[in-house]
């Protein structure tokens, strides 16, 4: 019996419906230190969903110190921000800030973005190891770029890295961050973004691209295997969701 090999392709701009990102991120003089996230998608998301996960330098054996709760209830509407200031912050970033912690970055501790249902980094800034001894991590080729720098996700940015900061920082590709001076609040709590065409929700036409690597739900690297779901990720930084089936 000849067996047919099914691929069950959920294309890109349908994938990028599910995830959050951080479009932002400030490491700034004194307490001045923020972070931001934005839905690049075109449904409501519930915060309670996600958690905001933290380690002061490294994380010993591979374990988040911090997993903290957004605030009760809110939904992040379609091309909204949300804004984390820490508590002692600058008066201009917390007035614009959604919600206070202390627990921000200075400059060598990682961050992640945790979806809760499927217990998933769906983005990180920093790598999640035990090291401790770095003063920060180098971005788009500037050194120290996560200390005393913001950073702004470039607006074709339209899914997070699945817990991979090599697929963000332009050692793997090209950068996903514009690194900007410290202490710039021009763009708080808005983000320029190419991921939502106003006009209608649509299947793009396949693109030109070549695959770096396969993950499966948990964000590890992993090889094709049939009947299970994984993330194709592509050269120019897209992500598409695939189920193979091989069927009788």
């Amino acid at each position: 019996m000849k067996k047919l090999l099914l691929i069950l392709l959920i294309p890109y701009t349908l994938f990028s419906q599910s995830t959050l990102i951080f479009s932002e991120y400030g490491e700034g003089s004194s307490y001045n230190k923020w972070i931001e996230i934005y839905n690049p998608t075109f449904m409501d998301v519930l915060l309670d969903e996600y958690r905001y996960n933290f380690c002061w330098n490294g994380c010993d054996s591979l374990d988040w110190e911090f997993s903290i709760p957004f605030d009760s209830g809110v939904v992040l509407y379609p091309n909204e921000t949300y804004l984390l200031v820490h508590y002692n912050a600058d008066s201009i970033l917390l007035s614009a800030a959604n919600q206070t912690t202390n627990i921000l970055s200075n400059g060598d501790d990682v961050v992640g973005l945790l979806n809760t249902s499927s217990n998933t980094i769906i983005d990180i800034i920093g790598f999640l190891d035990s090291e401790d001894n770095i003063s920060a991590w180098e971005v788009d080729g500037i050194i120290d770029a996560t200390k005393d720098h913001t950073m702004i996700r470039k607006p074709d940015v339209c899914v997070g890295n699945i817990g991979d900061w090599s697929l963000s920082d332009g050692s793997n590709g090209s950068s996903q961050w514009i690194v900007g001076v410290i202490d710039d609040f021009s763009d708080l709590n808005t983000h320029t973004s190419n991921c939502i065409n106003a006009t209608a929700v649509e299947v793009l036409e396949p693109l030109k691209r070549e695959i770096v690597e396969v993950r499966d739900v948990l964000g590890r690297k992993t090889k094709i295997n049939k009947n299970q779901l994984l993330y194709y990720i592509y050269d120019d930084g897209t992500v598409d969701k695939r189920i193979a089936i091989d069927s009788q």
